[in-house]
């Protein structure tokens, strides 16, 4: 078998891999193991001499799904063709999920024309036939989502018995705190953090409103809970990140709730809602585990009570579902979104009461004003791009419309492979050489290869451009909504305007959505409200 395509080395290892005990398991699922397990299997095979082996790690995450980096990234490579077969330890690295695991098997990757070799399984899809050996993959795939719901619930099970104990259980230490280096489990006070700790305690404790707290922390430069963790070295990672790194009032709320200021140890306050789900539920207060006196507090008692007193004297208001919106209007210094105003009659950063930032402050405009700039400037482009679209679909139809081509051609093909019979006919009878034949012949025969080439062509051009013309339709649907709005609405013009950053004294600047092919021309543009209104 001749592979011409990549060969994909998959590893990968999680927490699931400790014991209860929080030992790593034996050496033989590491990631050097499982490397140096596949790395000499693919040495060992003639099949493989010479090609190339890309390699695709997932360290700590877990095999209940598949929203893992490495693999996402060796699907997107297989998908484009660059790889041809997948070696894996064996089916539990790959995943625990029985289904989606059988799914991989059986349709995804066989429609890729990707082949999959189980090392320790003794699998390989290139010979697998038979019921027999889907049953048995089916079976191990089974047990392994077993095994991995048991574990869980083992590992549950242990990590309450360790918080019950007193030990502190999560990866990073809180904020205020640093994790013994004597005892991973143990919290020790951090000076430095633990000084804003009490600072914001005891603002809070004076009657400071959360805001305002935060607003000070920004104003004097105080590097936020991430920003102080990643400078201590602790690895932290988040799914959106802000430029500017700003103290808010969910930071100080979430901070002066949190009893481990008190020097207790508090566990199970959350559980993943489905083995192997990402989401989390809340548990009631009466399901936690709450140890007291596990390491030194921060805060008093009194201290601790005045604060969440007076920061949370207020009635919690009834919960009322918001009608989902996009944000557009934005803040180009801290990057948050524009809020009207009490009176409803300007939108202004909700962080500049915060941030203490000017550039934040000065991010507003009269509502009227703002509003009917953009859909003028949304109406623009709107005609803009209709006019382009119209271009395109003249091209796309005459594109669409040679069928009368293509018969030609199929005509054309029809002939020359009769005149192929007549030409060894003739030669049969002695019409023809037999080097006038092989003349004939190869003409004949490189111009049917040249018509069987250019058909497949011409019908995918077909294809694309009906394709096309079909999207364009729906585009231009989408686009006679933007031109009919009589005001403003941003799940609407959504569709055509990524950002809006309002800089303040008129001056605005609109990113326009580029990741289409209707949408042409720049990719923003900057309206000074003030110049537009002296040219008037």
């Amino acid at each position: 078998m001749q592979i011409k395509q990549c060969i994909a080395e998959y590893i990968r290892l999680s927490s699931e891999d400790n014991n209860v005990d929080w030992k790593l398991k034996a050496e033989s699922i590491s990631v050097t193991s499982q490397r140096k397990l596949i790395s000499e299997f693919i040495a060992k095979q003639q099949e493989f001499m010479d090609v190339p082996v890309i390699e695709y790690v997932d360290d700590g995450y877990s095999g209940t799904n598949f929203n893992r980096p490495g693999f996402q990234r060796m699907m997107e490579d297989a998908r484009a063709g660059r790889i041809s077969v997948i070696v894996i330890k064996d089916f539990s690295r790959f995943g625990r999920d029985h289904l989606e695991v059988g799914n991989y098997l059986e349709k995804v990757l066989p429609l890729l024309g990707v082949r999959i070799i189980s090392v320790n399984d003794g699998f390989d899809s290139d010979n697998c036939s038979g019921v027999t050996g889907g049953m048995s993959i089916a079976l191990k795939n089974m047990l392994n989502a077993m095994y991995s719901k048991d574990l869980s619930k083992k590992v549950r099970s242990a990590m309450a018995t360790h918080a019950m104990n007193g030990e502190y259980m999560p990866s990073r230490p809180k904020y205020g705190y640093i994790k013994d280096p004597e005892d991973k489990h143990h919290l020790i006070v951090d000076p430095e953090a633990a000084e804003i700790v009490r600072l914001v305690f005891t603002m809070a404790a004076d009657g400071v409103k959360k805001p305002h707290i935060a607003r000070y922390l920004n104003e004097h430069n105080v590097m936020t809970c991430r920003e102080y963790m990643k400078k201590k070295g602790i690895k932290i990672t988040c799914a959106i990140e802000k430029e500017k790194k700003l103290w808010s009032q969910t930071t100080i709320s979430d901070m002066l709730k949190n009893e481990v200021y008190l020097g207790k140890t508090v566990w199970s306050k959350k559980r993943v809602a489905v083995t192997g789900s990402t989401k989390l539920a809340k548990n009631d207060r009466e399901d936690w585990i709450i140890v007291e006196g596990t390491h030194e507090p921060i805060v008093s008692e009194e201290l601790f009570a005045k604060a969440n007193e007076m920061a949370f004297s207020k009635e919690k208001r009834p919960y009322k579902p918001k009608k989902k919106s996009h944000a557009i209007l934005m803040c180009p210094s801290c990057g948050r979104r524009l809020d009207l105003t009490g009176s409803g009659k300007s939108y202004r950063c909700p962080q500049a009461h915060m941030t203490g930032l000017p550039e934040c402050s000065n991010s507003k405009m009269d509502k009227v004003e703002l509003e009917e700039t953009v859909l003028a400037c949304a109406r623009n482009m709107v005609r803009f791009i209709s006019e382009n679209l119209e271009k395109k679909k003249k091209v796309w139809l005459e594109t669409s419309i040679q069928e009368e081509k293509l018969s030609t051609l199929a005509s054309e093909k029809k002939r020359l492979s009769s005149r192929k019979m007549k030409l060894y006919s003739d030669y049969r009878m002695g019409s023809l050489t037999k080097d006038q034949y092989i003349s004939e012949l190869e003409i004949t025969t490189k111009r049917i290869a040249e018509i069987d080439q250019c058909i497949p062509e011409i019908e995918n051009e077909i294809e694309e451009a009906r394709k096309k013309i079909e999207e364009a339709g729906a585009k231009q649907a989408e686009l006679n909504d933007i031109a009919a709005l009589q005001s403003f609405d941003k799940n609407v013009l959504y569709k055509i305007i990524d950002k809006v950053y309002v800089y303040g004294g008129g001056r605005i600047e609109i990113i326009w959505k580029m990741d289409d092919i209707f949408f042409v021309g720049d990719k923003s543009k900057v309206i000074d409200v003030n110049n537009e209104k002296k040219d008037e």
